[in-house]
């Protein structure tokens, strides 16, 4: 079985095949099973059609945020909780931006969730009447958290016909946007997020835009895929636009009518659709934080999205933050996780390389075998396997440990790229920011450095040809981890260089042993 060491490169490269060529084409190209690849045919199957006329949208040549009316009563209000500052304009009766005040991006500056084209809560409804663009009258005598944990702006309009109260409620330590709509005369309304409110940075490798929760299924739509309105109505919890590290989200506290997801100038609004009366939703606009969001009870916390193996993935992303809570360096708790993850599979990986040890002093043996019985293969089967039961050897026992190892590298790798904690979080000396590159490529070149050693320790049954083959990994490795976020990299290095020591200590206890 001189093949086992090619079973083994064979093992990793598609392992590792899977986990990056599925991260990129899931956020290139995949369909979502619940999103129609031809949206018209889902409305036609919808009981009662998309009022389209209804939401027909202004246009827009620019992606910029629109400018400002110029109605001399136009305002805007400002309100600062602990944890962010969001403007309000009495146009629309809307929101204009909302400054995180805890995150910053490359240069220094807090980072701002803005609507372009039509702002975040618009109230939609056609052409002839589009809310978005009215005069409120403004109550901001509340817009303060001097007297209570609560500050309230309340919008009115009324025109004989239609009446619009709008309130939105603050809460001094939260995230959350309470907003109460009651409206009377207008049959029914949409209020959107707005075009890319929630996103602020367009990462090929993650999900960016519209997604929904139906039921406990996560779905995520391409913008620029969405050609016509695609609608869900039943079970759906919130929607959403997202991006790698930050969201914005209505979620529903009275019963929703429908939600849409439809194209805008190359891009998706998201919305809901309400009967005219009090309505109650709630607004996020805030990071990624799971433990944050789990506590609202709405399942927002899958906004965050852990991937196929999540149920791995939680466990480890909790411990690691307790680490965290420990040392208070996150380098330092990566390097600490990877130690205690491959505690339990030393057994495995020691009987694994024990047995590979074993097949490796077999080789002439087979050698020979395979040369007795090289016109009969079924009698040379039956022998190799005779000779495996009697030295007691498992072929397959070097890849055992790899597979067994896949699903925690996938959580791993999930928990290192999305996890809003490891943003801008530094390690020490060069590595300041443990989501983003190694920018001197140090890690990935002593990545691949103790990948090679690892190789090099191990006892191999492949011949010649095949050992060469082998010694390329390390170098693809080294290349592919180049971009990689520093934290990923970490991890790898630790994981590489404690095999090496459980390498060591076997490759002496077999010597010792002959």
């Amino acid at each position: 079985m001189e093949k086992t060491g090619l079973r083994t490169l064979l093992a990793v490269i598609l392992s590792m095949a899977i986990l990056f060529g599925s991260q990129y084409f899931y956020t290139k190209y995949y369909q979502p099973k619940n999103q129609p690849s031809q949206p018209k045919e889902e409305i036609k199957k919808e009981e009662k059609p998309v009022p389209t006329e209804q939401i027909q949208l202004p246009s827009s040549k620019k992606d910029e945020p629109k400018q400002l009316t110029k109605d001399a009563n136009y305002k805007e209000v400002s309100i600062e909780n602990e944890v962010f500052k969001a403007i309000l304009s009495n146009e629309g009766a809307t929101i204009r931006s909302v400054e995180l005040k805890k995150y910053k991006d490359t240069k220094g500056n807090l980072i701002k969730l803005t609507s372009y084209g039509i702002p975040a809560i618009s109230i939609i409804k056609d052409n002839k009447f589009d809310y978005s663009k009215i005069i409120f009258n403004i109550d901001d005598s509340k817009a303060s958290f001097k007297d209570s944990n609560e500050a309230v702006i309340v919008f009115y309009y009324s025109d004989g016909n239609i009446s619009i109260k709008r309130s939105f409620i603050f809460n001094k330590t939260d995230y959350v946007i309470d907003v109460k709509d009651e409206i009377s005369g207008v049959g029914s309304y949409y209020v959107t997020l707005g075009k890319n409110f929630g996103i602020f940075d367009k990462e090929e490798s993650t999900h960016w835009g519209p997604v929904i929760l139906q039921e406990s299924d996560r779905i995520e739509l391409t913008p620029s895929k969405i050609k016509e309105p695609v609608i869900y109505k039943e079970s759906v919890k919130w929607i959403a636009q997202e991006d790698k590290y930050f969201f914005s989200a209505i979620v529903p506290v009275s019963k929703a009518n429908q939600f849409v997801v439809l194209p805008y100038n190359g891009d998706a609004l998201t919305a809901v659709e309400f009967s005219e009366g009090t309505n109650h939703y709630k607004v996020f606009a805030s990071p990624k934080d799971y433990s944050y969001l789990k506590k609202f009870n709405v399942g927002l916390e899958h906004i965050v999205d852990f991937g196929f193996f999540s149920l791995i993935a939680l466990p480890l992303f909790w411990f690691l933050k307790i680490l965290y809570g420990v040392v208070n360096n996150y380098g330092i708790a990566i390097i600490i996780l990877t130690i205690i993850v491959r505690i339990p599979f030393i057994p495995i990986v020691n009987k694994g390389q024990k047995s590979m040890q074993k097949l490796s002093e077999l080789q002439p043996k087979l050698m020979q075998l395979k040369e007795q019985y090289k016109n009969d293969p079924q009698r040379l089967q039956k022998e190799m396997m005779e000779l495996y039961k009697k030295y007691k050897v498992n072929p397959m026992g070097g890849c055992l440990p790899i597979l067994l190892q896949i699903p925690v590298f996938f959580a791993l790798y999930k928990i290192l790229t999305i996890s809003i904690e490891l943003r801008q979080a530094p390690f020490m000396f060069w590595i300041q920011d443990l989501s983003v590159k190694d920018p001197y490529y140090i890690l990935p070149i002593l990545m691949g450095a103790t990948m090679l050693i690892q190789q090099k320790m191990t006892p191999s049954t492949a011949d010649p040809t095949q050992q060469k083959i082998m010694l390329i990994l390390p170098i693809v490795f080294t290349f592919l981890f180049l971009s990689f976020p520093s934290g990923l990299v970490l991890y790898w290095l630790i994981n590489n260089i404690f095999g090496i020591a459980q390498q060591f200590y076997i490759n002496q206890k077999v010597k010792k042993a002959k």
